[in-house]
C-alpha cells in the first residue's frame, strides 16, 4: 500500500527452513532498516525473472520445498527399517539374503545422499 509517498507492507513468514530462519535473523537484527535490503533483493531477483515486470500478468512464483538432507536421510533410514523389521521372522537363509541385500542398499543409499545436491 502506498501512504504519503511511502510503500508500506507488512511481512510474516514461518520458521520451518533454514532457509527462513536465516532471513528471520538477518531482518531482526536490521531493526527498522530492513527497506534497504528487501529493495535491492527484489531487484535482483526481478532481474533474473523480468517476465514478472509485464504488469498486465498475474503473477505466479512456485517454490519447490526443500527438505533438509538429515531430515531426508532419517526419512530413507526408517523406511528401510520398516521394510526389514518386516523380514524378521524368516528363517537362517533368508535372513542372510536379506542381510547382504541390506548392505548393498545401504551402499546405494549413501551414495544417493552424497549425489543429493544434484536434486536441489
Amino acid at each position: 500500500m502506498i501512504k504519503d509517498g511511502k510503500y508500506r507492507f507488512s511481512l510474516q513468514f514461518g520458521s520451518d527452513t533454514e532457509d527462513q530462519i536465516r532471513a528471520g535473523n538477518l531482518l531482526e537484527r536490521l531493526g527498522n532498516k530492513k527497506s534497504v535490503i528487501v529493495v535491492n533483493a527484489l531487484n535482483d531477483y526481478l532481474k533474473a525473472h523480468p517476465e514478472l515486470l509485464n504488469e498486465g500478468q498475474e503473477v505466479r512464483i512456485t517454490v519447490a520445498p526443500v527438505i533438509e538432507h538429515e531430515r531426508l536421510e532419517q526419512l530413507i533410514r526408517s523406511i528401510i527399517e520398516e521394510k526389514m523389521a518386516s523380514f524378521g521372522n524368516a528363517g537362517p537363509e533368508r535372513k542372510e539374503a536379506v542381510s547382504r541385500q541390506t548392505e548393498a542398499l545401504e551402499e546405494d543409499v549413501a551414495q544417493m545422499l552424497e549425489n543429493l545436491d544434484l536434486f536441489q
